[in-house]
């Protein structure tokens, strides 16, 4: 019913007022009382409250006095099944990933990937990411398209977006791998690059621009040049050559990114990068390419990444690869390469907060070049927004609060302690805001998260599932042996009777 007060103004859906708007469009605005309107899941105006008010009615209206309204986060790498393996390793970070990684290749089902997928998503939510990238297992686990299915159906479900990463695992191929069903019976068998390709095309087909468009898949191998070091730069004088297996695992994933139109994600690391450009027809650089890590690349590199249009992922939090080399992120965005910040979450001892994430991707670019003004607070808020969504080519949908582009809001609720007195928003978010600050979550127009509280999924229900899935794949792997004691009392932990690793 209209109402004398309702003619002349157009119609919306959704109207969030009174906050500060942090818009991150072109021109960075930031309005001290500023609105947003919502119209068919997409931004239909941004503004000054009052002339939001003025011009536009809605159903449904939050009001969003004493907080700060911006466009929700985005996470350009993580991991599925990291959630339900959470500190699991930790104490033995040597040998975590392959903790993981034989987890993922021998101990999983559809019903584990739906929990973590759900867990992750909620994670996330909570936490104010509305669109994610999840490569499916430490290394791609895509010979059971079940498996991939299972995944993004959670995310479709939560109702985020998704970019969901499938493709070959790492070297060696065929590996040995296994599947439970019915939760009882064990099937192992060897599978080849055939194999992996095959169900990432299966998975690519059956989910890519699905969801109403929320979830997209990108092909995704374990690595760039997967026979080069896959956790840390490799030398010079060592990355010389490449070999068959290099050549054909290029060719076939361009090849299927080319017929479906999807995006290449990868690993990358120094000397990769070179490598790839001077000798691979098809290497996994361009404009349709990010990858994650970078640790160790040359300054011949940084050039190369600006010269093709790649962009590049940085997990500050990766504490054993940064012991390795130093990703040059002030370089790389000197050089007019595109970074994102990502949480590379969320185990053994990460989490999906990018809050957390851009205050040690400055902490650690600080330290490593002895310069305190290294990654301005709105550099780091573009890392994680705009940079972000340009990154995985979806620029031009999210990452900014513009006319015309996709709803996807964050509220954070800074009427509290420490986020007062709010003399610098955007100072304030990167230096003292967490995910557990976010009160509203907006995805493509629909509110997903009101008070704190998820509007699609029982979070209860969510968590208790979750944790079900986990005892019964710490079960099946026999992972309660890396489920270990707090060390107290000393400065340093010791191995004196280390957990034997079993292949």
């Amino acid at each position: 019913m209209t109402t004398d007060g309702d003619r002349g103004r157009r119609p919306a859906d959704l109207l969030l007022t009174g906050g500060c708007v942090i818009t991150m469009d072109p021109r960075r605005r930031v309005l001290t009382d500023g609105a947003v309107a919502v119209t068919e899941g997409r931004v239909a105006a941004v503004g000054p409250t009052r002339e939001i008010r003025a011009g536009w009615t809605a159903p449904e209206t939050i009001d969003c006095t004493g907080q700060v309204v911006l466009p929700g986060l985005i996470d350009a790498h993580g991991h599925g099944g990291h959630a339900l393996l959470k500190t699991i390793g930790v104490d033995s970070l040597s040998w975590w990933m392959r903790i993981a990684t034989r987890t993922y290749f021998e101990h999983v089902t559809p019903g584990y990937w739906y929990a973590d997928g759900r867990l992750a998503a909620l994670e996330r939510l909570k936490s104010g990411v509305t669109c994610a990238v999840s490569v499916l297992g430490s290394q791609p686990r895509s010979d059971q398209p079940a498996f991939g299915d299972a995944h993004a159906r959670a995310y479709a479900e939560t109702g985020t977006r998704q970019v969901l990463g499938v493709g070959p695992s790492g070297l060696p191929w065929p590996r040995e791998v296994g599947h439970w069903t019915g939760g009882a019976t064990y099937h192992r068998e060897r599978v080849g690059l055939d194999r992996m390709m095959a169900g990432a095309e299966e998975t690519v087909a059956a989910w890519h621009n699905g969801a109403d468009g929320r979830i997209r898949v990108a092909v995704t191998p374990y690595t760039m040049v997967p026979s080069l070091d896959p956790s840390g730069p490799t030398s010079p004088d060592r990355a010389t050559r490449l070999t068959a297996q290099d050549r054909e695992q290029s060719e076939r994933v361009r090849d299927l990114a080319a017929r479906y139109g999807t995006r290449v994600h990868t690993d990358a690391f120094g000397g990769m990068v070179e490598l790839a450009h001077r000798l691979d027809p098809h290497a996994l650089l361009g404009p349709d390419v990010h990858f994650q890590h970078g640790f160790g690349l040359s300054a011949r590199e940084v050039a190369i990444l600006a010269e093709t249009g790649t962009s590049v992922t940085h997990g500050p939090g990766v504490v054993v690869g940064a012991l390795r080399g130093r990703c040059p992120v002030p370089e790389l965005l000197d050089a007019g390469v595109t970074v994102a910040v990502t949480t590379d979450g969320c185990a053994p001892m990460s989490s999906f907060d990018l809050f957390t994430a851009v205050r040690q991707a400055q902490t650690l670019s600080q330290l490593q070049l002895r310069d305190t003004f290294l990654l301005p607070p709105g550099k780091l808020l573009e890392m994680v927004t705009i940079d972000a969504a340009r990154a995985i080519g979806w620029d031009d949908e999210i990452g900014s609060l513009e006319e015309g582009k996709a709803a996807d809001i964050i509220v954070v609720d800074t009427r509290q302690p420490h986020l007062q007195p709010l003399h610098m928003p955007v100072h304030a978010l990167v230096y003292k805001a967490g995910g557990q600050d976010v009160s509203h979550v907006v995805v493509a127009g629909r509110v997903l998260m009101r008070n704190r509280h998820p509007t699609r999924v029982d979070e209860a229900e969510v968590i208790a599932a979750a944790g079900e899935e986990a005892r019964q794949v710490i079960a099946r792997g026999r992972l309660d042996r890396f489920i270990t004691a707090p060390v107290w009392g000393t400065s340093r932990q010791s191995f004196p009777d280390p957990v034997p690793f079993e292949e």
